[in-house]
This record gives structure tokens, C-alpha cells and sequence, in this order.
């Protein structure tokens, strides 16, 4: 009986966390793309810290979302992708941070 039980609560621990981790990556990168813009109001060039820290963090949410998504319906453990976009997010904005100053 629980073995049964185990894979439908594992299932909806997984969708649970690969929902809100995508919710979460969407709002993260929508906030690091706003944060960037501010870094075209210098005196400087800076254009591909603005396409590093702004687009990239946005491309990843949503390819990170598209294929949690997919994961999710293919019933495969899904909440690694969402995370892996959210770390890589944080990982192009703070080099594109970098670049900017």
C-alpha cells in the first residue's frame, strides 16, 4: 500500500516545487531585467551588459518553464530545470554586473 502512496505524493511534491520555482524564475528574471536597464542611464557603452543581464535571465525562465512544463507532463522529476534556469540567471546578471562597472 505504500508503494502505491509514495509516487503520487513524490509527484505532487514535484509539481508543487516545479510550479513555484518557476513562478519564482519568472519574477527573479523579470527584476534582473529592470535592475540592467538602470545600467543604460551611465555614461558608458553598455550593451552587452544590458543583453547579458537583462535578456539572458529572461530567455532562461522561460526555456527553464517551457521545459519543466514538459517534464511535468512526461511525468519526469521536473523541478531541476526551473532551478538550473533560476542559478544560471543569477550567474549571466552577476558577469553582466561585472561588465557594467
Amino acid at each position: 500500500m505504500t508503494s502505491d502512496v509514495a509516487p503520487a505524493e513524490r509527484r505532487i511534491g514535484d509539481l508543487v516545487a516545479t510550479l513555484l520555482l518557476i513562478g519564482f524564475s519568472v519574477g527573479a528574471s523579470v527584476v534582473l531585467f529592470f535592475v540592467s536597464l538602470l545600467w543604460a542611464i551611465g555614461n558608458y557603452d553598455n550593451t552587452l551588459a544590458i543583453v547579458l543581464g537583462g535578456y539572458l535571465p529572461l530567455a532562461f525562465a522561460v526555456l527553464g518553464a517551457v521545459v519543466g512544463i514538459v517534464a511535468l507532463s512526461r511525468r519526469r522529476t521536473a523541478f531541476w530545470y526551473p532551478l538550473i534556469a533560476l542559478v544560471l540567471s543569477i550567474i549571466v546578471w552577476l558577469i553582466a554586473a561585472a561588465i557594467a562597472r
